[in-house]
C-alpha cells in the first residue's frame, strides 16, 4: 500500500518530481565534468588536518583551529574510509553540489507550492551555478557543505511560515530547522549564529503579524531553540572528554573573531572596505529594482508558469550547451564567458525590496490588515539571503557563492513580473508576444546558468593571485599516487611532481618539513609532517597572529630540513592587513620576512623555484 500511494502521488504530481530531477541532474552532470581538472595549490587544507587527526593530534588541543569541529572531523571519517587519493574527495563534491540543487528545489517549492515547480526549476539553476562560479571554492569544501545545512535550515523555516500563514501546526518543522541550525554553528560559528537569529526574529514578526499568542509563539521559539541546544551540548561534551573544552572557546570565540580585526571590523567592516565594489553595482540593481517594483505594485497574486515541457527544454539547452563548453574553449570564451550581476548588485537589489516588504509587515500590525500576506514567501526568501549575505561579509566581503538565495528571489520575481505583463496582452495577434514575455524569465535563468558555467570552466580557481589553468588545458595525468584520477596543465603537472621529488630525494623519511602559506597538501604529497607548529594552515583569517608568531620559535628550535615557500602576491597582504589588522603588520607577513632570513641564517641551500600560471613556489633544503 505503501509503494501505491507513492506511485500515485507520482503520477499525480509529476511535474514537481520531474522539475526537481532535472535540476539535480544538471547540477550532478557539471560537478562530474569538472570533478577531476586542475588542482589550485591551496586545495588540500582538510586532507592535511585529517592526516593529523589520524596521526593522534586533535584540534583545538594540539593545533589550531579556528572554526567549530563538524567539518574537520567529518572529512576525517571520510578520508580514513576511502583513503587519501583526492579524487574521493572530489567525487564527494559531486554529490554534495547535488544535494544543494536538491535542497534548494524543495525549499523554493515549500515556500511557493509545487505547482510553481518549473519557475522553482529555473530559479535553481540559475542560483546553484551562479553560486560554483565563484573561483575560490571547490564543490566539497567546507562552505559548500555549510551553504548545505543552511538551505535544509531553510526549507524547514518555509515549511514552518507556510504552516503559520495557513493556521496549521508547524512544531514539526520547526524542530528539524533547529537541528539543522544546531548544526550550522557547527560548521561556521558566524553563519550559525546569524542565521539562528534571523531565524528567531522572523518568527516572532511572522507571529504577531499573524496575532497569535504569545504563549503558541513561546513554544514555537522552543522548538527551534531546543534542538539547536542539544546539538551543541553534544558537541561540547564530547570536547570535554577529549580536554578540548577550554580551547575551542578561546579558538571559535576570541582568536577566530580577532584574525578578523574584532567584533566590529567583523561585523560592519566589509561595507566601508567594498565601498567601491557597492557604488559600482548600483546601476545594475537600480535596473533590477525597477523591474521588480513594477510587477510587485501590478500583480495580485504570486507567479504561475506551470509547462513542464519549458523545463524540459530548459535542462536539454543547458546540457547541450555545456557539451560545446567542453569541447571548445573559443567559444566558451566568447559567447558566456562574462557575468554582469555581482553579488553585489543582488543584495542592493533584494535588500531594499526585503525592508519594503517588512514596513508592509508593520503596518498591517497596526491597521490589522493583511498587505502582506501574497508576497509571504518573497519575505522569508529575501530575508534568508540577507540573513546569510550578512555572515558571508562579515568574512571581508560578499561573494557569489551566498548569493543563491537572492538569485532565486530575482528569478522568481522576474516570473512574476512576466506573467503581470502577459496578461496585458489580450487577443489572437498578441498571444505569441504573450508567450514570448512569460517565456523570457526562463531564458534569462538559462543564460546566467551558462554564463556562470562558462566562468567556473574558464577561471576554475583565482583566489588572491593564486591561479589554475582553464578547463580544457587540464589534459595530462600525474604519476603522483594520491593525484590518480586528476587531469592537470602540464605546467602544474611539472610543478607537483618537481616539488615532490626535491622533497623525496633531499628529506629522508621522519624529518620535517614546512609549508607556506596555505599549501599543506604538500605535506600531504610527500608524505613529511611539519616541525610541531600550531597554525598547520596560514592565512589572516584563519590562523591567529599569536599562533602563527609563536610558530616561529617552534621552527628556530627545530629548524625543518626543507622549506617550501609560496610567494603570496603583495596586493594579498595589504587588502588583508587594511581589512582585518586596521593596516598594521600581520603575522601573516612576520613569519614570511622570518622564513626569508631563516634561510639565509641557517644555511639553506635554495633548490630551486616551481612556476605554473602564474604561481611560484621556492624550494629550499638544509643540507
Amino acid at each position: 500500500m505503501h509503494f501505491q500511494g507513492f506511485f500515485s502521488r507520482m503520477r499525480r504530481e509529476w511535474q514537481f518530481y520531474a522539475c526537481g530531477a532535472l535540476a539535480v541532474l544538471c547540477a550532478a552532470v557539471f560537478a562530474w565534468v569538472l570533478h577531476a581538472r586542475t588542482l589550485p595549490m591551496a586545495e588540500g587544507w582538510y586532507t592535511y588536518y585529517a592526516s593529523c587527526i589520524h596521526q593522534g593530534l586533535l584540534p583545538y588541543r594540539d593545533f589550531e583551529y579556528l572554526y567549530p569541529p563538524f567539518y574537520i572531523y567529518f572529512i576525517a571519517l571520510f578520508v580514513r574510509v576511502f583513503g587519501y587519493e583526492l579524487i574521493y574527495l572530489r567525487r564527494l563534491g559531486v554529490v554534495i553540489f547535488a544535494l544543494i540543487a536538491w535542497a534548494l528545489y524543495q525549499a523554493l517549492t515549500a515556500a511557493f507550492g509545487k505547482k510553481h515547480a518549473v519557475g522553482a526549476f529555473f530559479a535553481v539553476l540559475a542560483a546553484v551555478f551562479y553560486m560554483q562560479s565563484e573561483v575560490v571554492q571547490i564543490f566539497y569544501d567546507y562552505v559548500r557543505v555549510m551553504d548545505l545545512v543552511n538551505i535544509l535550515a531553510v526549507w524547514r523555516l518555509f515549511l514552518g511560515v507556510r504552516a503559520l500563514a495557513e493556521g496549521q501546526a508547524a512544531q514539526k518543522a520547526l524542530i528539524r530547522c533547529g537541528f539543522w541550525l544546531g548544526l550550522l554553528l557547527q560548521i561556521k560559528q558566524n553563519t550559525g549564529l546569524v542565521m539562528l537569529a534571523f531565524c528567531l526574529v522572523l518568527w516572532v514578526f511572522l507571529s504577531v503579524w499573524q496575532g497569535r499568542d504569545w504563549r503558541c509563539t513561546v513554544k514555537e521559539l522552543g522548538c527551534l531553540l531546543v534542538p539547536a541546544l542539544a546539538v551543541m551540548a553534544a558537541v561540547l561534551a564530547a570536547l570535554a572528554a577529549t580536554g578540548s573544552l577550554r580551547a575551542y572557546f578561546d579558538m571559535t570565540w576570541g582568536r577566530a573573531a580577532g584574525a578578523k580585526g574584532g567584533l566590529f571590523a567583523l561585523l560592519f567592516g566589509w561595507v566601508g572596505h567594498n565601498r567601491g565594489a557597492l557604488l559600482g553595482a548600483l546601476p545594475v540593481a537600480l535596473f533590477l529594482l525597477l523591474l521588480l517594483v513594477a510587477g510587485y505594485q501590478t500583480a495580485k497574486r504570486r507567479c504561475s508558469f506551470d509547462d513542464a515541457r519549458v523545463a524540459l527544454a530548459g535542462g536539454a539547452a543547458f546540457l547541450g550547451v555545456l557539451l560545446i563548453f567542453c569541447l571548445s574553449e573559443a567559444f566558451t570564451a566568447v559567447v558566456l564567458s562574462r557575468q554582469a550581476l555581482s553579488a553585489y548588485a543582488v543584495f542592493l537589489t533584494v535588500l531594499p525590496l526585503f525592508v519594503a516588504m517588512g514596513v508592509v509587515g508593520v503596518i498591517d500590525m497596526v491597521r490589522h490588515t493583511k498587505r502582506l500576506y501574497p508576497y509571504l514567501p518573497f519575505f522569508a526568501l529575501s530575508g534568508a539571503y540577507v540573513a546569510a549575505s550578512f555572515a558571508c561579509a562579515n568574512s571581508g566581503g560578499l561573494a557569489d557563492g551566498q548569493a543563491y538565495f537572492g538569485i532565486a528571489f530575482l528569478a522568481l520575481g522576474f516570473f512574476l513580473v512576466a506573467r503581470t505583463v502577459a496578461a496585458c496582452f489580450k487577443g489572437r495577434c498578441c498571444v505569441w508576444l504573450g508567450c514570448a514575455v512569460r517565456l523570457l524569465p526562463a531564458l534569462l535563468c538559462l543564460l546566467l546558468a551558462l554564463q556562470s558555467a562558462g566562468k567556473k570552466m574558464l577561471d576554475t580557481y583565482n583566489w588572491w593571485g593564486m591561479t589554475e589553468s582553464t578547463y580544457w588545458q587540464a589534459s595530462e595525468r600525474s604519476r603522483l599516487p594520491l593525484l590518480r584520477g586528476l587531469r592537470l596543465s602540464p605546467e602544474t603537472v611539472a610543478l607537483y611532481e618537481g616539488v615532490v621529488e626535491a622533497i623525496r630525494e633531499n628529506v629522508p623519511e621522519g624529518e620535517d618539513i614546512y609549508c607556506f602559506a596555505h599549501i599543506p597538501s604538500f605535506y600531504t604529497l610527500t608524505e613529511r609532517s611539519d616541525p610541531g607548529v600550531s597554525a598547520k594552515v596560514q592565512w589572516f583569517d584563519v590562523a591567529s597572529d599569536a599562533a602563527v608568531l609563536a610558530d616561529r620559535a617552534v621552527l628556530a628550535a627545530h629548524p625543518p630540513r626543507a622549506i617550501l615557500l609560496y610567494h603570496t602576491e603583495a596586493y594579498a597582504y595589504e587588502a588583508h592587513e587594511a581589512s582585518f589588522r586596521g593596516g598594521n603588520v600581520s603575522g601573516m607577513r612576520q613569519m614570511r620576512d622570518f622564513l626569508l632570513d631563516l634561510v639565509v641564517v641557517g644555511g639553506y641551500v635554495h633548490y630551486g623555484d616551481f612556476e605554473a600560471h602564474g604561481n611560484r613556489l621556492s624550494v629550499y633544503i638544509l643540507p
